[in-house]
């Protein structure tokens, strides 16, 4: 047996950690709240060479960090989002110039005086006149993505990427062949030419392939030569590939949905192989002595990070007061336009190569954008906040619920879910649908007859209690995974499903079934511990912790409680503080639910949940409002909430309910 050397040279170890650390590193980063980006980065800076040496920075390293960085830009442009883009342009335009040329003049000048030259200067100036979008997910689970300020943000993106990207292409081709008249002629000639033949050409190409064509495989193949053609010919006319990749995503965006099997694959090939790579490939580059040894790496940080915060927030207030939006909308604005990732990286690592910057650049580059990772969605959430409470959720009379899906795995428990969306369908479900999800791909004949008869035996209940039942099967890598995709391309409104109450060590680390289908799903969730028929209960006792009532979908919850109490012709007990009592005895006062409704307040001082416990009887339905990570009312003890009502009353019947979150699209600017 051989023993291992570092730096590794085995192929085939070595690409076993390279995998090891892209599963594990988002992972780990993620349980202490930091982006998984932020992980694979750092993970790179200790297992590369001027870390501690474990893998060599070869050429197939190198080869894959390119390809991750064409990747991670093509995506950019592909996921903006054009429509929201079209609505706002002129709000977007005025954003994307300010917090381009505010940061772009105020850097240039900064470090020019700091000593850099004109090209580092430019070039380091347009490292933070970019910006990602990362607190963008934060605002879809807060349900804020049409408020108009974050609609500006997101389309000034496009105008700030771009027109950095373009600073790069110049800067660039300075070092390599100067800026006479002959290379702006040939410039403006060649871009206009390449432009043109990118917006007209490409779209009636893909159209035809995509109408002739209808294989998933070749497609993806398609997608990604047009997004390397367009990159390689970027660099034939003298700019960088990276812009080349952007504007193929630009063009190519109208014609690939964002909810296609087109889509999630090309998002698949790059989140799960190439852009992780182009991280750890960053990570491996830092040079971990240089930024220890030498002070001027931490000033450099400061600097890049004090100017990057300011620049942005100067941005970011010009345009409130333009546009009169509101205070929590103007810190919204900035948290999400001073986070750096994407662009960023992409101009680092073309300056690093070309030699317009050094390590003390690169590293100081990569501190700040550990910064403005955790900062900048820190102020998204805050704030974001701040804009639901001020704003109303979807107007009770207006919320339906036409869709009931089931997941069904355990055949004891099986009918006791049916019985829940039986007694939600009214006039307003136009169906329910049972779904078995098939994981155990090695014993699939047999899992698949499993699921058929899990599925017949739910389809006899239902139509035993006159319910006819839609039947669904699904083969997925895993269950959250088969429910989301099915609520997805089944249209489903709301997703009832089953728990036992127990949490296992593996789902402690990994998350379970239900963590994962909040990450993945945006329909409201009902979790149910049904142990005995719902009929034989005689109450209905409701936990609303504080600022659940602001959630997007809390009107939809609330819906499906009143038509739970209704079909069960049980009272409810509703127990909140005393605002947020006073606030539900005027919703629910002037509507006609013809629900029988008490009220309880907890007490100013106390614990909440002791005082929510002693409430309860025997033969309560426990219904206690969750909380999605990220969302509105989350707070710390939500992860525990349903571990707690499980381990204390563990002879009750209990639903919690996860208010849903409008559908959009993850965006990466």
């Amino acid at each position: 047996m051989n023993s291992i050397a570092f730096p590794i040279t085995d192929n085939v170890l070595l690409f076993l950690v390279l995998l090891l650390i892209i599963l594990f590193a988002p992972i780990l980063f993620r349980k202490i709240k930091l982006p998984g980006i932020v992980g694979i980065i750092i993970a790179g800076v200790i297992v590369g060479p001027n870390g501690f040496n474990i893998i060599a920075m070869s050429s197939a390293i190198e080869l894959l960090g390119s390809i991750g960085l064409l990747y991670i830009m093509f995506l950019a442009g592909l996921e903006i989002n054009l429509l929201d883009f079209k609505k706002n342009k002129n709000q977007s335009i005025v954003f994307g110039l300010l917090t381009f040329l505010i940061p772009q003049v105020f850097g240039t000048m900064l470090f020019r005086a700091m000593g850099f030259s004109w090209a580092a200067s430019v070039l380091i100036a347009s490292m933070f006149a970019s910006h990602t979008l990362v607190g963008y997910p934060i605002i879809t689970k807060l349900g804020i993505v049409r408020n108009r300020a974050v609609v500006t943000a997101v389309g000034g993106t496009i105008f700030t990427d771009t027109l950095a990207l373009l600073v790069l292409a110049v800067v660039a081709r300075s070092v390599n062949g100067g800026l006479d008249a002959s290379f702006w002629v040939s410039l403006t000639v060649l871009s206009v030419v390449y432009f043109l033949g990118i917006v007209y050409l490409l779209p009636i190409i893909g159209r035809h392939f995509f109408r002739m064509v209808d294989d998933g495989i070749m497609q993806l193949h398609f997608v990604l030569a047009v997004a390397f053609l367009c990159s390689y010919l970027a660099r034939v006319i003298g700019i960088e590939p990276i812009v080349g990749a952007f504007l193929a995503g630009l063009v190519l965006n109208r014609m690939i949905p964002a909810s296609s099997q087109l889509m999630n694959r090309v998002q698949f090939v790059g989140n799960s192989l190439f852009i992780p790579f182009f991280l750890l490939f960053i990570g491996m580059m830092v040079d971990v002595e240089v930024l220890i040894n030498s002070p001027s790496s931490w000033l450099i940080m400061v600097t890049m990070l004090a100017a990057n915060m300011a620049t942005k927030y100067v941005s970011s207030k010009i345009t409130q007061r333009i546009f009169r939006f509101s205070k929590a909308e103007g810190w919204v604005i900035f948290g999400l336009s001073t986070t750096e990732a994407a662009a960023t990286l992409a101009a680092t690592l073309v300056g690093y190569r070309l030699g317009i910057i050094g390590d003390e650049i690169l590293n100081g580059v990569v501190l700040m954008i550990l910064v403005t990772c955790i900062i900048g969605p820190w102020i998204v959430e805050h704030y974001g906040k701040k804009i639901v409470l001020a704003s109303g959720g979807e107007k009770f009379e207006s919320v339906k619920m036409p869709h009931i899906l089931v997941p069904l795995s355990n055949p004891s428990t099986a009918n006791h879910l049916l019985s829940v969306a039986m007694i939600l369908k009214n006039h307003t479900v136009e169906r329910v649908s049972a779904l078995a999800v098939i994981t155990e791909q090695s014993k699939l004949d047999e899992e698949l007859d499993k699921g058929e008869s899990l599925l017949s035996k739910a389809s006899d209940y239902a139509i035993s209690a006159g319910l006819n039942l839609n039947l669904l099967k699904r083969i997925d890598v895993n269950i959250a995974k088969g429910i989301s995709r099915a609520a997805l391309e089944e249209h489903a409104d709301l997703i009832i499903m089953g728990w036992n109450g127990h949490i296992t060590p593996q789902e402690r680390i990994f998350g379970g079934v239900l963590d994962q289908l909040l990450e993945k799903s945006s329909q409201t969730i009902l979790v149910c511990k049904v142990g005995k028929s719902m009929m034989t209960n005689s109450r209905i006792v409701v936990y609303l912790p504080n600022k659940t009532i602001k959630e997007p979908g809390f009107n939809h919850v609330l819906k499906a409680l009143l038509n739970l109490s209704k079909g069960m012709n049980t009272p409810l007990l509703l127990a909140a503080d005393g605002e947020i009592s006073e606030i539900m005895r005027t919703i629910v006062g002037s509507k006609k639910t013809n629900v029988d409704i008490q009220f309880h307040s907890f007490h100013d001082k106390g614990d909440q949940f002791e005082q929510f416990i002693s409430l309860l009887r025997s033969n309560d339905v426990i219904f206690a409002f969750g909380a999605r990570p990220n969302s509105m009312s989350w707070i710390p003890f939500a992860d525990k909430l349903p571990r707690k009502l499980a381990s204390r009353c563990n002879g009750n019947n209990m639903i919690i309910a996860y208010p849903g979150i409008p559908y959009e699209t993850n965006m990466i600017g």
